[in-house]
């Protein structure tokens, strides 16, 4: 039965790509009318055959067996005569036995009508924004690693590493993220969490965060514009710069008066382009300013401008950077 193929003015339309990458990987035979109607969209345009190929590389990302039947499972009747009736988020959601949804922006997988479970990770200079099973979203910083388990009466994950923002919707159960040695718990709201040099941090920037140790203990309550570093026994609450620690969704990577030691550690741990520094003393030059991750030259260079730093790029390919040429008092801004 050929599949009923989204058409201009209704919901389906925008993403076209995810539908015919579903359409295309279900694992059952594909009509050859869908077919002749793929290879048409894929060739009328250019973008068409950019957005398949970037639903092709969102599934690698995720690093799951293609071979497994539940993961392939992309049920005929989703798409075939009652596929009108349905968005095509509910399409790929709702399917018993299995189900994939793919977007150019993400990807997860219901591996039983009950539960979902998944594993979505990213590289070195790669953001991924991803939708979860129950109408949440979360984004994913470079480097990260999340594992999702959600069931009929469970919304849980784990940041294994890296960083991810979260926008999590109401629902009867409570959304439950464990970092480290730390269980954060939300209703439904905004916040960003964090887990490097072993230890978790959090920023909210909406709604009401429960963190707490896994064996128990009264829980720490952070609220919108709070933070909190789990570092030592500090149980307290702390201001949050919210735009500060969540620019990197935009690409950028802001910060204010601090070392560059520490800027170039938050470099490497978004950018794919690595910068060291040649001694101590440049460590120590202050930073402000607002600037791309994704391009290690001009921020090297930028570097060599603002702050008389000497830059050189080395054979591996790396920026490494010098003592400035001459003494500079306080902080300077790119």
């Amino acid at each position: 039965m050929a599949s009923v193929i989204p058409q201009p003015g209704n919901d389906d339309y925008a993403d076209l790509a995810a539908f015919w990458f579903a359409r295309m990987n279900s694992g059952d035979a594909v009509d050859p009318k869908d077919e002749a109607e793929f290879r048409r969209w894929l060739s009328e345009d250019a973008d068409n055959a950019m957005a398949y190929r970037g639903c092709q590389q969102t599934w690698r990302v995720l690093e799951l067996d293609a071979g497994e039947a539940e993961v392939l499972a992309l049920r005929a009747t989703a798409l075939g005569s009652d596929a009108h009736r349905l968005t095509r988020r509910r399409a790929l959601f709702g399917l018993t036995g299995g189900a994939i949804a793919a977007s150019c922006g993400g990807l997860w997988v219901m591996t039983a009508a009950s539960s979902a479970r998944a594993l979505i990770s990213t590289e070195a200079g790669q953001r991924l924004t991803a939708p979860l099973p129950d109408g949440s979203e979360v984004t994913l910083a470079p480097s990260s690693r999340l594992r999702l388990d959600y069931g009929a009466d469970r919304r849980a994950a784990v940041l294994e590493t890296g960083q991810a923002y979260f926008h999590i919707q109401p629902d009867a159960a409570p959304f439950v993220l464990r970092v480290g040695d730390r269980l954060m718990m939300i209703d439904q709201g905004r916040f960003q969490t964090s887990h490097a040099h072993g230890r978790p941090e959090v920023v909210v920037e909406q709604g009401r965060v429960q963190v707490a140790e896994r064996g128990g203990g009264a829980p720490l309550i952070l609220t919108a514009g709070q933070g909190w570093e789990g570092q030592g026994d500090e149980r307290r609450a702390a201001v949050a710069d919210v735009e500060v620690e969540t620019a990197w969704r935009m690409g950028r990577l802001v910060v204010r008066d601090r070392p560059l030691s520490e800027v170039v550690e938050r470099f490497n741990r978004y950018s794919a382009d690595r910068l060291t520094l040649a001694d101590a003393q440049a460590g120590q030059v202050r930073i402000s300013g607002s600037f791309r991750y994704d391009g290690g030259q001009e921020f090297a260079l930028a570097l060599a401008r603002g702050f008389d730093l000497s830059v050189r790029r080395t054979a591996d390919g790396s920026w490494r950077i010098g003592s400035p040429q001459k003494a500079s008092d306080g902080a300077a801004t790119l």
